[in-house]
């Protein structure tokens, strides 16, 4: 298994991070935890929500891994302060340069506020799959992200939070992603299970 996923990690590499505009790679260290959860999507026209893509590798990945996916992406674009590139200049045109190496079509760009969108989508009745929140570090973001996010989640599915252990601007519990995380994983445990428990965290719906 290791083998498999060292040699896919590769070809992704190779086809696509090489190819695109990446200054930042905080994502492909996580590939081995999520393949038991992208695992279950092969070969079905399965629906994600991304919260935060940046430049998009993450987007890539999912989309390259999976070919059936179909993925809807919020961001302002407009970085995250405190991290490294966070100011980019003209985040959203390299996002859609880099989705292109994969297939954009298969891309639904939403760009805004997370807290207004999410309430967009769910006025839409939009389900999904699998939901990835890894916008906004701040705590207090984090657990709306989460508590919004979490009705447009069908049964079965999977929120990840990116992030868990995150704490560069220090310990107060509002800087960090893991307090929140914490406390909304507290809140749902009746309806949701952890599956995954590490430098990401992800939480099944049960109902």
């Amino acid at each position: 298994m290791q083998d498999n996923i060292n040699s896919s990690l590769a070809r992704f590499r190779a086809e696509v991070v090489e190819r695109g505009d990446f200054t930042q790679d905080w994502f492909t260290a996580h590939v081995e935890s999520l393949e038991s959860i992208l695992r279950p999507l092969e070969g079905r026209a399965a629906r994600m929500l991304e919260i935060g893509s940046f430049e998009g590798l993450s987007t890539c990945y999912f989309l390259w891994r999976l070919s059936d996916l179909h993925m809807t992406c919020v961001d302002t674009f407009e970085g995250s302060a405190g991290l490294p590139s966070g100011g980019r200049d003209g985040l959203e045109a390299v996002f859609d340069r880099n989705i292109e190496l994969v297939d954009a079509s298969r891309v639904r760009k939403l760009r805004g506020d997370s807290r207004r969108i999410l309430l967009d989508l769910a006025e839409e009745q939009a389900l999904f799959d699998l939901v990835y929140v890894d916008g906004s570090h701040r705590g207090l973001d984090v657990l709306v992200d989460a508590a919004l996010s979490w009705p447009l989640v069908g049964i079965g599915g999977i929120v990840v939070f990116d992030d868990y252990r995150w704490a560069l601007l220090g310990d107060d519990p509002l800087l960090r992603p893991g307090p929140a995380i914490d406390a909304f994983v507290g809140l749902v445990s009746v309806h949701g299970e952890v599956i995954l428990h590490e430098r990401q965290v992800a939480l099944r719906k049960l109902d």
